[in-house]
C-alpha cells in the first residue's frame, strides 16, 4: 500500500466513517415526554438490526472505498472491484437510516442519531461528489505534482531550494554544460535538424491505467487517478513513465492531464 495515493476524498470518507462509529455509542433514540430519561444507543439489543444497517455496513464500505485507492491494483471480488462494492453500499445507507426512524412509537431521535445522520450525509455526498469534483481526487496534503515520484529541486521547471528560481539547465547561459565544446567559451553542439528534445512533465490519468515493461510489454503496475506521475521520455505512441524509481510504458495516453 502507498499512503501517498490517499486523496482528499478518501480522507473525508474515512473521517465520516469514524464519526458514524463514535456517535453510534451516544443516545440514538430517547423516550418522549416524561420518558425522556429512557435512552438507547445504536448498539442496544432492543434495536438489534439497526447497528448492522446504519453503522457496520457504512464503516465496512468506507474502508473498502479507501483501500481501493491505496492498493497497487484493486482485487476483483465476484467480478467487481472494491470500489464498485463500496459505492452502492454507501449510497443506500441514508435509506437504511430513514427506515430505522419508522415504527418507533414513544421514541424520538436523540443526539447520537442526529450526528450519525449528518456524518452519513457527508459520507454519501463525498462519494458522489468525488466523481465530478477533481479537487477531491487530488493527493492529500500535496499542493502540486509529486505523489507518484519525488520531484528533484530545480528539475524540469520545479522551484529551486529556498523558494528560488528554477535551477539552470545544462547548456543555458551562465550554467555549466555537459556538451563537448561548450566549456571554455566553446559553442554547444547543435541538436539534429527537425527534432525536438522531449521535455519531461507531470501528468495524471482520468482512470486507472496499466503500466508495462518497455522491453517485454509485461504489466508492471498501474497508474491511479488523482496522483501525479512523471513522463520522462516519448516511447513510440506512448510515454515512458517513472514511478518510485521504476520505469514503464503507458500506451493509453488519451485524456491525460498535464501539470
Amino acid at each position: 500500500m502507498d499512503i501517498k495515493k490517499l486523496t482528499r476524498g478518501d480522507a473525508i470518507v474515512a473521517v465520516a466513517a469514524l464519526l458514524i462509529f463514535g456517535f453510534s455509542f451516544a443516545a440514538y433514540f430517547q423516550g418522549e415526554g416524561e420518558a425522556s430519561g429512557y435512552k438507547l444507543n445504536a448498539w442496544s439489543g432492543d434495536l438489534a438490526p439497526l447497528v448492522s444497517s446504519v453503522v457496520v455496513i457504512p464503516i465496512i464500505a468506507a474502508a473498502l472505498y479507501v483501500l481501493s485507492d491505496l492498493m497497487p491494483q484493486s482485487p476483483l471480488v465476484l467480478g467487481l472491484t472494491l470500489r464498485q462494492w463500496a459505492v452502492p453500499l454507501i449510497v443506500v445507507t441514508p435509506l437504511n437510516l430513514l427506515w430505522s426512524f419508522a415504527g418507533k412509537d414513544g421514541l424520538e431521535l436523540a443526539f447520537g442519531g442526529i450526528f450519525v445522520l449528518i456524518a452519513t450525509l457527508i459520507l454519501v455526498g463525498t462519494v458522489v461528489a468525488t466523481e465530478f469534483v477533481p479537487a477531491l481526487k487530488a493527493p492529500l496534503g500535496l499542493s502540486g505534482p509529486g505523489a507518484g515520484a519525488a520531484a528533484p529541486a530545480g528539475a524540469y521547471g520545479q522551484p529551486g531550494p529556498y523558494g528560488g528560481a528554477p535551477a539552470p539547465q545544462p547548456g543555458a547561459y551562465g550554467a555549466p554544460s555537459s556538451q563537448p565544446g561548450a566549456a571554455f567559451g566553446g559553442a554547444p553542439a547543435a541538436a539534429p535538424a527537425g527534432t525536438d528534445a522531449f521535455q519531461p512533465y507531470w501528468f495524471s490519468v482520468p482512470e486507472q491505467r496499466q503500466l508495462v515493461d518497455a522491453n517485454t510489454n509485461a504489466p508492471t503496475g498501474s497508474l491511479n487517478p488523482g496522483v501525479w506521475y512523471l513522463a520522462v521520455a516519448q516511447h513510440g505512441q506512448g510515454l515512458l513513465v517513472e514511478v518510485d524509481g521504476v520505469r514503464g510504458v503507458l500506451w493509453n495516453v488519451q485524456g491525460i492531464q498535464k501539470s
